[in-house]
């Protein structure tokens, strides 16, 4: 299976069922975004996704966009706060430019 023909084949099940073409992109954000929810650090996120760059933590602070397509109703609001948190903190110790959350 290559890359290629995965997209392709997404693609044609999604168009067929009314939803609309994505991009491979979209597979790393949510992957981020999974990952991050899951707890896990910021460091292995970017060593397993192969990250370059802390471009990652664009898709964290776009969270609250993001979020509702992710979360399950059993998510806990301190969990999430403390995952912000633990972003935050992130940022700041690989010296990564903070952007809004808004």
């Amino acid at each position: 299976m290559t890359h290629s023909w995965f997209l392709q084949r997404c693609n044609q099940v999604w168009v067929s069922a009314s939803y609309p073409d994505m991009p491979g992109h979209a597979f790393c954000i949510g992957g981020v975004t999974e990952l991050l929810l899951q707890g896990v650090p910021p460091d292995v996120v970017t060593t397993q996704g192969r990250w370059k760059s802390q471009a990652f933590l664009e898709y964290w602070h776009q969270i609250s966009s993001i979020l509702p397509l992710f979360i399950s109703s059993s998510a806990d609001s301190a969990r999430l706060l403390s995952l912000d948190s633990i972003m935050d903190n992130f940022a700041r110790r690989t010296n990564v430019r903070t952007v809004s959350r808004t």
